[in-house]
């Protein structure tokens, strides 16, 4: 319906809203998350990075089993992007906000220039907004599947999020970086071969 409506107006979006549901693909955004886990643990931000892990895995589990159970069909008619498995939640809306989420409250919490932050959320939050209706666009989901998806990263961001700062006030971080860091030895014997 939303293709209909954009090409109705001569708005050429295809291409547009393409490049954004590619670029939400889970597999790709699983890619980035696991990135991301190494970066925060190898700067000492362990709990992050387990909060953020775990926030995307459990999401995508609930993800998983949900349309395991609901077993909607994709919508019939045009799909721009081959789409498979079936359609409620939207896992591309639902991986994505799992990650923005964690990422945007981390942000927040970290930069001190909170102009910036604000302004680097504003940006995370539209990219969210265009995925869910990417997803619409390309024919692969129904507006619901998309609601859902948001819905289900929303609750376990929130409670990923509530169990970070709960393993914060019991000092949980501090115990992770005193027992599991490690540290790259590179050029630690540069001496010897010079």
């Amino acid at each position: 319906m939303l293709y209909y409506l954009a090409n109705s107006m001569n708005l050429s979006w295809d291409k547009f809203f393409i490049f954004i549901s590619k670029s939400s693909d889970p597999t790709f955004q699983v890619f980035i998350s696991v990135l991301v886990f190494i970066a925060l643990y190898l700067y000492n931000n362990k709990l992050e990075a387990i909060c953020c892990a775990f926030n995307i895995g459990i999401t995508g589990f609930t993800n998983l089993v949900l349309k395991n159970i609901i077993k909607r069909p994709r919508p019939n008619g045009i799909q721009l992007i081959e789409a498979h498995g079936y359609s409620f939640p939207s896992g591309h809306s639902s991986i994505s906000t799992a990650i923005c989420i964690v990422f945007i409250y981390f942000i927040i919490k970290r930069i001190k220039n909170k102009k910036t932050g604000y302004l680097i959320s504003g940006f995370v939050l539209i990219y969210l907004i265009l995925v869910g209706f990417s997803r619409v666009y390309v024919g692969d989901h129904y507006p619901s599947d998309v609601l859902g998806g948001w819905a289900i990263a929303i609750i376990w961001s929130y409670i990923s999020i509530a169990a970070y700062n709960f393993c914060i006030k019991k000092g949980v971080n501090k115990y992770l970086d005193k027992h599991f860091t490690f540290r790259l030895k590179i050029f630690k014997n540069k001496s010897k071969f010079m």
